[in-house]
């Protein structure tokens, strides 16, 4: 009988229902919590098809157990009467990562040294050695959350965020997560939209974020098939024989071209040569074309979909991006008038940096979604454009 456990899946917060529909959508269930994370009970094997195949996912926890946190102490006892033994041995390497405090355990870093030396102690008990540290690499990488008096300690499939894609990428200024942007073309409908041969736009691209995961969707591309370490590596409980074939049924699953058109856009010279090196970097500049362009003059694609024409999924420039507020706003308001004059029939998606500035546009959004940007209170707006114009921008009567 193939064994169940319990997953954390943490993500952005606000981004819960959206990592909820990604995963149904490779066959696994999960139940969102209030906390950026989402619960799913499976066997190892849903576990790493998580951790290979989301993009909107941060990390995939298999918590072990709890222990009293109620100070360092207390932690200490708790753990060091675990058995470690059971996910490493004394030539093992690991890390630890904590997150979270409360009234004795103040510093991440205190609680990390003291988890340390509860492992390590374990281990000099039972056999006279003892596993090191190595927080690059290392064979089994722990995630120790506290919160009030209750540590749970977890490995870390994941090993580090998986916003990481393992190829790197030039983010340029104020870049937005590869999660940030996975999670908007997941409330865009995106993956159903491609197949169905829908063109997706982003006219604010940037360093081509969105263009690369929008892309990697409609390829089917695993993202976790560049990374080269997971935190679970060394494990004792890994199962090998089960990564390897769920690493071959990805590389089979891609597609080579794509199903609809993608497209960037982006007034800035520097941006756009980004855009197209990040491409590069994850083989997809043949497939999505970049041009410097701003929004003003920039033209729907011709679609033969209807409902909608087409995808418009952006980032476009706020505050902290412009650093001038009237600037903003006007831009803001620049692009509502664009939208329904010349992308008749489409489908926007915006995300405001601020629940105010989502006002400025001029345009009554189906939706506004929380989601967090960074430390920005941010809104996904849900725009559907119809398919007429309205009056103030069609011809008068008898113009020609």
């Amino acid at each position: 009988m193939t064994a169940k456990h319990r997953f954390a899946i943490t993500t952005a917060r606000e981004g819960e229902p959206a990592l909820v529909a990604e995963l149904a959508s490779y066959g696994l269930t999960a139940t969102p919590t209030d906390r950026g994370a989402v619960l799913m009970t499976g066997s190892l094997e849903d576990g790493y098809r998580a951790a290979l195949w989301s993009r909107v996912a941060s990390r995939v926890l298999l918590p072990l157990g709890e222990g009293d946190a109620s100070d360092g102490d207390a932690l200490y006892d708790s753990l060091r009467g675990a058995p470690w033994d059971k996910h490493l041995g004394p030539d093992s390497t690991f890390a630890i990562e904590v997150l979270g405090t409360n009234r004795e355990l103040r510093h991440p870093h205190f609680t990390a040294l003291r988890a340390k030396d509860a492992i390590v102690d374990h281990f000099r008990d039972l056999t006279g050695r003892r596993p090191s540290i190595d927080r690059d690499r290392p064979d089994v990488k722990f995630f120790l959350r506290v919160r009030e008096d209750t540590a749970v300690v977890s490995i870390d499939l994941s090993g580090g965020p998986l916003h990481q894609r393992g190829l790197g990428r030039d983010g340029g200024p104020a870049p937005a997560r590869e999660t940030l942007a996975a999670a908007m073309l997941i409330f865009a409908d995106w993956p159903s939209l491609a197949a169905r041969g829908v063109p997706l736009v982003d006219p604010f691209c940037g360093s081509g974020t969105i263009l690369r995961e929008a892309a990697g969707m409609a390829l089917n591309r695993a993202p976790g098939l560049n990374r080269n370490h997971w935190g679970f590596t060394g494990w004792r409980g890994h199962q090998p024989e089960i990564w390897e074939r769920l690493i071959d049924e990805a590389r089979q699953a891609q597609r080579s071209e794509l199903p609809s058109p993608i497209f960037g856009f982006d007034i800035d010279k520097s941006q756009v040569a980004r855009s197209r090196r990040n491409l590069e970097t994850y083989g997809l500049s043949h497939l999505v074309p970049v041009v410097r362009r701003e929004f003003a003059k920039v033209e729907a694609p011709a679609s033969d979909t209807q409902e909608p024409r087409g995808l418009l999924v952006t980032n476009p420039p706020h505050g902290e991006r412009l650093g001038d507020e009237d600037e903003v706003v006007v831009l803001w308001s620049d692009i509502g008038d664009r939208l329904r004059a010349h992308w008749l029939g489409w489908t926007a998606w915006l995300l405001a940096g601020s629940k105010p500035l989502g006002g400025k546009i001029g345009l009554k959004p189906k939706r506004r979604i929380p989601m967090r940007n960074g430390a920005l209170d941010g809104r996904l707006l849900h725009v559907p454009i119809a398919t007429t114009p309205i009056a103030r921008f069609s011809d008068p009567p008898g113009a020609k």
